[in-house]
C-alpha cells in the first residue's frame, strides 16, 4: 500500500481535503460566534463587565484558540506547497522536500496539530466536568490523558526536528510518540463522551416526559456524532500509519481539521439551541430539575388591561344585585 500511494500525491491530496475541511470549519467558527455574541449581547439583565464575561466564556476562548490553529494550519499547508513547487529548487524536486520531515514548516504544522488536539481535548473535557455538576473526581482520567499528550506531543516534536534527510515518520524513535500521542487523544475523547452521555442518558431516565420532548436525546445524539466523527478518524490514521502507508500524511494532516469541526458542531447546536446546557443536565440527572428559561430566553411582559365589574349585594325588598357603578357615589370603594 505504501508503494502505491507516493509522498507527493498522499501530500497534494491533503491540500483539497484540508481546504475543504477548513471551509466547514470557518463556517461553524462564524456561526457559533454570532450566535454566541448575539445572545450575550441582546441580554437586557446584563450591561458592561457583566455582559463582557458572557462572551468570554471558556468555550468561547476554546472557541477561538482552535479556530486560530486551524487556520494556522491550513497556511501551512498552503505555504508547503508552494514551497515544494514553485520556491525549493525551483520546483524541481517536490519530492526532495515533502521528504524532509525536520523542515521548519513541517515542524510548525505538527506542533499546531498537536496544540489543536490538546485545545479539543482540554474542551470536551471540561463539557463532561459542567454535566457532572463540576465534579473534579470525573476529570482525573481527562486530566492524566491530555498531560500525557503533551509530554507526548513534545516528544513528536523534538523528534521531528532531529530527523535526519531519509528518515521517514516510521522510525522507531517517532513511533513510540506518535502512538502514545494519538492514544491518550482517543482515551480522552471515548471517556468524556461515554461520560456525558451517561449523565443524558441518567438525566433522561429520570426526568421522563415532563423535561419537554427528547432535549436530552438530541444531546446524546449530539455528543455521539461528534465524538464519533474524530474517533474514526483516528483510528483510520492509526490503521494507515501501521501499516506503513504514505496515506497516514494525508490523515493527520487533516485530523486538524475534523477535530476542529468534531467541536465546533457541539458548539453550534448548542448555540441554536438544539441542545441543553450543562447545567441543566446535571440537574435533571440528580432528580432535582426544575424547567425554567434562561435570561435570554426570557419572554417580555406586555401591559393587560383588565376590566373588573364588582357585584355588591344590597339588602332591600327588591333584593336585586347592583354594580359598583350604580350605587351612590358616597357608597362606592375609593
Amino acid at each position: 500500500m505504501a508503494d502505491r500511494v507516493s509522498l507527493v500525491s498522499a501530500n497534494l491530496v491533503t491540500v483539497g481535503i484540508e481546504s475543504f475541511l477548513y471551509g466547514i470549519v470557518f463556517l461553524l467558527s462564524l456561526t457559533f460566534s454570532y450566535l454566541h455574541v448575539s445572545r450575550a449581547v441582546g441580554s437586557n439583565s446584563t450591561y458592561g463587565r457583566a455582559r463582557l464575561s458572557r462572551i468570554v466564556t471558556p468555550i468561547f476562548v476554546g472557541t477561538v484558540f482552535v479556530f486560530s490553529t486551524c487556520t494556522t494550519h491550513w497556511c501551512l499547508t498552503m505555504t508547503r506547497l508552494f514551497q515544494a513547487f514553485v520556491i525549493y529548487e525551483g520546483g524541481a524536486a517536490p519530492l526532495l522536500f515533502y521528504a524532509s520531515l525536520s523542515e521548519p514548516t513541517e515542524v510548525a504544522k505538527t506542533a499546531v496539530v498537536i496544540a489543536t488536539l490538546i485545545g479539543a481535548d482540554i474542551m470536551i473535557a471540561y463539557r463532561m466536568w459542567i454535566v457532572w455538576g463540576k465534579n473534579w473526581y470525573v476529570v482525573i482520567v481527562p486530566m492524566l490523558t491530555v498531560l500525557g499528550l503533551c509530554v507526548s506531543g513534545i516528544g513528536i516534536v523534538v523528534t521531528l526536528a532531529g530527523l535526519n534527510d531519509g528518515e521517514t515518520v516510521f522510525v522507531t524513535s517517532a513511533a513510540h510518540w506518535i502512538t502514545a500521542d494519538y492514544a491518550t487523544t482517543f482515551v480522552t475523547n471515548i471517556y468524556s463522551s461515554a461520560m456525558i452521555a451517561f449523565k443524558v442518558w441518567k438525566a433522561d431516565r429520570n426526568t421522563g416526559k415532563s423535561y419537554g420532548g427528547g432535549n436530552l436525546k438530541r444531546v446524546l445524539a449530539t455528543i455521539i456524532e461528534s465524538a464519533g466523527i474524530y474517533t474514526i478518524y483516528v483510528v483510520v490514521f492509526f490503521a494507515a500509519y501501521e501499516s506503513d502507508s504514505n496515506l497516514q500524511f494525508t490523515f493527520v494532516d487533516t485530523l486538524c481539521q475534523v477535530a476542529g469541526i468534531s467541536f465546533m458542531m457541539i458548539n453550534v447546536r448548542v448555540g441554536l439551541g438544539w441542545a441543553d446546557t450543562g447545567n441543566n443536565i446535571s440537574q435533571a440527572s440528580s432528580g432535582g430539575f426544575q424547567p425554567r428559561r434562561n435570561l435570554d430566553q426570557s419572554y417580555v411582559m406586555r401591559p393587560v388591561a383588565v376590566d373588573i365589574s364588582t357585584v355588591v349585594y344590597k339588602d332591600d325588598d327588591l333584593s336585586q344585585p347592583t354594580t359598583k357603578g350604580d350605587l351612590p357615589e358616597q357608597y362606592r370603594a375609593v
